[in-house]
C-alpha cells in the first residue's frame, strides 16, 4: 500500500526504481496465487512506470498482457473500466511512437464499452489530437467540435476553455476565419481563471498560429508569455519548449536554418531510437508467440487424446438420440391421427345434432300438419324452409373453392343474407389483393363470416349489416350490425370462430351489449 500512495502521489523526488521493482515482484507473487486481478492492476501500474521512462515499446508489451489477461475474464463494470484504462494507455503509447492508425483503434475501441460522458470527451479530444499529428485537420476539427460540444454540458471554465483552444488550433491549420477568435476567448477564460498550465498552452499556441501567419511580433509576444511562465514555475520541459517556440519566431535566416537542422537530427535521432526498440520489441514477441504457438499445440494433442476418448460415448448418445427421435416420431404420428378422427367424430356430431335440431324436428311438425289437413297451403312453405335450412347446412359443412375468384366468392356468399328486411353493406371489399392471401387463411376468413352472418340472422333482428375491409399491413375486417345485441358468452359459434382463427394466427375481437348491435374484428 505504500508503494502504491508513492506511485497514485508521485512528486519530483520519488524514487521509481523501487515502485517499479515493488509491483514486479508484486506480480510475481500474485501470479504463484493465480490471482488474475491483482496481476492485471501490478501490470498496469509498471506499464505507466515504463512509460514514465521513456520505455515505450516495454510498456507497449506490459499494457498488451494486462489486456491478454483482461479478455479471458467474464464482462463486469470492473474489467471494462480496466479495459478502458488499458486502451487508453496503449492509444497513447502508440500515439507517442508514431504508430498513428494504431493509437486511433484503441480510442476507437474505448468508444465502444465506455458510457461515461468525461470519459467518452477526453477519448475524442485524444483522436482529435492524433488526426492533427496525422495532418487531416477536417477530421480533427469534427472530433474537436464533439469535444467542446460536450465541455459546455459539464459547464467546466477550463474544458471549455481547452477545448475551444484546441478547436481554433486545429482551425488554424486550414487557414479558418474563426480559429484565432476561438483561440482567444479560450485564452480570455483561462486569464481569468488563472490557470498556469492552462496559460502556457494558449501561449504556445498563439505563438505558433503567428508564426504561420508571419507575424513575428506578435508570435514573439506569445512566445515570450509562455517563457515568463516557464521561468515563474521553474519547469524545466515548459522552458525548452519556451525557447523553441522563441527560435521559431526569429526571423535570422541562420537562427531558422539551426532550428530545422537541430529538429532533423532529433527526429531521425528519435526514429532510430524507435526502430531499434520495435526490433528488440518485434523479437520478444516473435519469441513469445512461438512458445505460444508450441504450448498451444499441447493443448491440441491433449484435445484430440480426450476426443478419442468420447468419440464412442458420442456415437452411443447420437444412436440413442436417433432411436428415441424414431419412437417420437411414430408416437405423435398416432397421436395427430387421434386427433384428426376426434375432430371428424366432432364434426360429424355437430352435423348429426343440427340435422336432429333444425330438420328432423321441422319435418316431423309437417307430417303432423299434413296428417291433420293435406290441403294446408303452408306445409308448402314450411317445406321450403326446410329445403333451405338444409341447404344451409351443407353450405357451412361443404368443401369450398378459394383459389379463383374469392372477392366474387364472399360477395355471393353475402348476397344469400339479404333480404327485404335486412340490407348487407360491404366496402372496400374489392380493394383486397386476395392472390397475397393463403388459401388456408381465404376458407378461414369465408367460413368465419358465414358463422357471423348466421348468427345475425338467427339471433340479432338487424336490419343493416356493415362489413368493412381494410389491407394495410395485415387484413383487417371490421363486422358490426344494429340487432339486439347480447351478453357476451362464448357458445360453440363464438368458439369455433376464435378456433379457426388462432389456427392461422390471427384474432377476433367480439364486442356487443344488450340492444346495442353486435361488432366483431377480424385481423389475419
Amino acid at each position: 500500500m505504500h508503494y502504491y500512495n508513492l506511485y497514485i502521489n508521485a512528486k519530483e523526488n520519488v524514487d521509481f526504481k523501487k515502485v517499479y521493482l515493488f509491483f514486479n515482484q508484486h506480480k510475481e507473487e500474485n501470479q504463484q496465487k493465480k490471482d488474475t486481478s491483482n496481476i492485471i492492476f501490478d501490470l498496469r501500474i509498471l506499464a505507466s512506470i515504463e512509460y514514465k521512462f521513456g520505455r515505450l515499446h516495454k510498456s507497449d508489451a506490459t499494457a498488451v498482457s494486462a489486456l491478454q489477461l483482461l479478455e479471458k475474464m467474464k464482462t463486469s463494470s470492473t474489467t471494462t473500466e480496466a479495459k478502458i484504462g488499458v486502451f487508453n494507455h496503449l492509444g497513447i503509447v502508440a500515439y507517442e511512437l508514431g504508430n498513428y492508425d494504431r493509437a486511433l483503434e484503441f480510442y476507437d475501441r474505448i468508444l465502444k464499452i465506455a458510457e461515461n460522458p468525461q470519459v467518452i470527451n477526453i477519448v475524442h479530444n485524444n483522436k482529435a489530437n492524433t488526426y492533427l499529428k496525422k495532418k487531416k485537420y477536417q477530421l480533427s476539427i469534427d472530433e474537436f467540435k464533439k469535444v467542446y460540444l460536450n465541455s459546455l454540458q459539464f459547464e467546466n471554465k477550463l474544458d471549455i476553455a481547452r477545448s475551444l483552444d484546441n478547436l481554433g488550433f486545429a482551425k488554424s491549420k486550414l487557414n479558418l476565419e474563426d480559429a484565432l477568435p476561438h483561440m482567444l476567448d479560450a485564452l480570455q477564460i483561462r486569464e481569468h481563471e488563472q490557470n498556469i498550465d492552462e496559460l502556457f498552452v494558449s501561449y504556445k499556441h498563439l505563438s505558433e498560429y503567428f508564426v504561420a501567419q508571419k507575424n513575428t511580433k506578435m508570435a514573439d509576444y506569445y512566445a515570450n508569455k509562455a517563457h515568463d511562465i516557464s521561468i515563474k514555475t521553474k519547469n524545466p520541459s515548459y522552458t525548452l519548449e519556451s525557447l523553441s517556440l522563441l527560435i521559431n519566431a526569429d526571423t535570422d535566416v541562420k537562427v531558422i536554418a539551426y532550428k530545422k537542422l537541430s529538429d532533423s537530427i532529433s527526429m531521425a535521432k528519435q526514429k532510430d531510437e524507435n526502430t531499434f526498440a520495435s526490433m528488440q520489441y518485434d523479437y520478444n514477441e516473435e519469441k513469445r508467440k512461438a512458445d505460444d504457438a508450441r504450448l498451444k499445440l499441447a493443448k491440441t494433442q491433449l484435445e484430440e487424446e480426450k476426443q478419442k476418448r468420447f468419440k464412442l460415448l458420442y456415437l452411443f448418445g447420437g444412436l440413442l438420440i436417433l432411436i428415441g427421435s424414431i419412437f417420437l416420431y411414430f408416437i405423435l404420428k398416432t397421436r395427430h391421427k387421434k386427433e384428426k378422427l376426434l375432430e371428424v367424430y366432432k364434426t360429424e356430431t355437430r352435423i348429426s345434432k343440427k340435422v336432429h335440431d333444425e330438420v328432423a324436428n321441422d319435418l316431423y311438425h309437417v307430417m303432423i300438419k299434413m296428417q291433420k289437413n293435406r290441403n294446408d297451403d303452408k306445409v308448402l312453405d314450411d317445406l321450403e324452409d326446410i329445403y333451405t335450412k338444409t341447404r344451409e347446412i351443407s353450405k357451412e359443412n361443404s368443401a369450398i373453392d378459394v383459389r379463383e375468384n374469392f372477392d366474387e366468392l364472399v360477395k355471393d356468399l353475402l348476397e344469400n343474407y339479404k333480404s327485404e328486411t335486412i340490407n348487407v353493406i360491404t366496402k372496400n371489399s374489392s380493394k383486397v389483393d386476395w392472390l397475397t392471401i393463403s388459401n388456408e387463411k381465404k376458407t378461414v376468413i369465408y367460413r368465419i363470416l358465414q358463422e357471423l352472418m348466421t348468427n345475425m340472422k338467427k339471433h340479432s333482428k338487424a336490419s343493416i349489416v356493415v362489413l368493412a375491409f381494410d389491407q394495410t399491413e395485415k387484413l383487417t375486417i371490421n363486422y358490426s350490425d344494429n340487432g339486439v345485441g347480447c351478453v357476451l358468452k362464448k357458445g360453440n359459434g363464438l368458439l369455433n370462430t376464435e378456433n379457426r382463427i388462432q389456427a392461422i394466427n390471427g384474432t377476433i375481437i367480439f364486442e356487443s351489449y344488450p340492444n346495442e348491435g353486435f361488432k366483431a374484428k377480424i385481423t389475419v
